[in-house]
């Protein structure tokens, strides 16, 4: 395994993220975006091999949380898309001469195992270029390279198979599901509770719940 891996994690502004997640009330699901990005941070920053963490967000509390944890930040303005997001964190990596293994991680993995994680990047080690499909196997959850310039990133949709086409190495036959279940619906969110979320995504589920704000039943919150 390579001795220092660079993670981009890119993170959408929370008050736009998981609009998917059906039911919960605007605050809720705010509030677990940003818990699912801390969850998702810890367990990079532990992750054995991972040198730098480098943050991708135009959201200032992303930004700030990040810095103040160790991980470098780009400023995503304007902000144009997850695939330009990673562009952009491609172009400060040249800027900065840095020419390591480069992956790029989605941030909605509240399960997130570090030592799976590890597994993931050493497999991805022994290939140019490599990803790991989500559990559909119609996503992306991680896209690797041995060079940053190498990196070719075409997330969302059925990004899987855009990235076969782009002959990076498909890693399989790993027993990690923590690396392969982002959150995106409700059925996601029931999956990694018993995997297991990490202690921001309890706090918020179980804040979420004080409120009375059932996930199938709550109405839309239009407040100011």
């Amino acid at each position: 395994m390579p001795e220092t891996w660079t993670v981009v994690l890119p993170v959408k502004p929370f008050h736009q993220a998981k609009s998917r997640l059906a039911g919960w009330r605007s605050a809720s699901r705010q509030d677990l975006a940003h818990a699912f990005f801390r969850d998702t941070l810890d367990a990079v920053r532990d992750t054995t091999g991972v040198g730098r963490v480098l943050v991708v967000t135009n959201d200032p509390q992303a930004a700030a949380e990040a810095a103040l944890l160790g991980a470098m930040t780009v400023i995503d303005h304007p902000r144009s898309g997850l695939n330009a997001a990673v562009r952009r964190a491609i172009c400060q990596m040249r800027a900065l001469a840095e020419n390591g293994p480069i992956a790029v991680l989605t941030t909605d993995l509240p399960a997130l195992r570090s030592a799976e994680l590890g597994h993931v990047l050493a497999e991805a080690a022994l290939h140019e270029k490599a990803f790991l499909a989500d559990r559909t196997g119609q996503g992306t959850t991680l896209l690797a390279a041995a060079l940053p310039q190498w990196l070719t990133p075409s997330f969302e949709g059925n990004s899987a198979h855009r990235h076969r086409l782009d002959d990076a190495h498909e890693i399989t036959g790993l027993d990690v599901p923590s690396v392969r279940l982002d959150v995106d619906t409700l059925d996601d969110l029931h999956l990694a509770r018993q995997l297991g979320v990490g202690r921001h995504t309890q706090d918020a589920l179980t804040l979420a719940l004080q409120t009375r704000w059932h996930p199938r039943h709550a109405r839309e919150d239009h407040s100011p």
